[in-house]
């Protein structure tokens, strides 16, 4: 008895829709390319594939509600899309099953925005631009998150940020552990506001009954005000299971998206400021900068290069 090789037929059977297609059309032929055994292949050859269809379903739903979580803004757009709904099920496949489990949520994401490059749907290349770079901050933040819960669970993440040096204007700065940065479209509680008319789980329900209309995504996206998300991934309730991770955010000017670069642990924020003097820009504006950078380092976002 292989325990391995039912395994592999479970989660196939569960998450493969070709494999299970094969198994309606001929379970004897679909189930001879695994190393069963003979009383292993009778046993499964008579599972109902009705059955079979009705466990797929509600797995993939269960799963696609919690991801739901991490990706709010991304499935409510992605709704509105042609086989939008479709798509996102999709996802949900054996490949994405077998991967780590704390790996799920961002190897999803990283799939999403795959699929989102080459979708059909976004009418122009500014819109699926504007897509693309909401994924990109959910994603930002749904792996930054993971990587809070994988430290927590090892014992290795601190409570909170260490204290900045008294002089670290003057210091090389580099993006704290567990910061991510995206541009978005508009604030992102604005975007919810307009895409989301519930949250937590029962966000997906909702869609799967109600997507938005492709109307509502045009409108919502229709006059960009970007702005530069800054998200940090801090554990607020431990749990030997899974511990409670939020997001400490700061938005700054989409002009900032620019300077994060240079904040590679090589530069200070001093120097940044004399260059922008250097080429030319008004004092309101490195006034600006100094401003945004005293914020992150005050939401311990930054901290000084190793």
């Amino acid at each position: 008895m292989s325990f391995a090789a039912q395994e592999q037929v479970l989660l196939d059977l569960l998450f493969d829709r070709d494999r299970r297609a094969a198994f309606r059309r001929d379970p004897q032929a679909a189930l001879a390319a695994y190393a069963l055994e003979a009383g292993e292949i009778a046993d499964f050859a008579v599972l109902r594939i009705e059955a079979l269809e009705m466990d797929a379903a509600a797995r993939v739903n269960f799963i696609l509600a919690q991801y739901c979580r991490s990706y709010p803004l991304a499935f409510s757009l992605v709704s509105s899309l042609p086989e939008g709904l479709d798509l996102l099920r999709g996802l949900v496949d054996a490949g994405l099953i077998r991967t780590t489990p704390g790996d799920r949520v961002s190897t999803f994401g990283l799939r999403l925005r795959d699929r989102l490059q080459e979708a059909e749907g976004p009418a122009s290349a500014r819109e699926r631009a504007l897509l693309l770079s909401i994924v990109e901050a959910e994603l930002g933040m749904a792996s930054t998150a993971q990587l809070a819960r994988a430290a927590a669970l090892a014992g290795g993440l601190p409570e909170t940020p260490a204290a900045l040096p008294a002089d670290w204007l003057r210091r090389p700065l580099q993006l704290a552990p567990l910061t991510s940065a995206a541009v978005l479209p508009r604030p992102y509680a604005a975007l919810k506001e307009a895409l989301c008319t519930t949250t937590g789980a029962g966000l997906w329900r909702h869609l799967g009954r109600h997507p938005l209309t492709a109307e509502a995504r045009q409108a919502a996206l229709a006059q960009p005000d970007l702005r530069l998300l800054v998200a940090r991934a801090a554990v607020i309730r431990y749990s030997p299971c899974e511990p409670e991770v939020e997001h400490v955010t700061v938005e700054l000017g989409e002009g900032f998206a620019r300077l994060l670069p240079h904040v590679d642990g090589r530069n200070s924020v001093t120097s940044l400021l004399d260059q922008l003097r250097a080429a030319g820009a008004a004092e309101a504006l490195v006034a600006g900068v100094l401003a945004a950078f005293r914020e992150l380092g005050r939401q311990g976002m930054v901290q000084v290069g190793a």
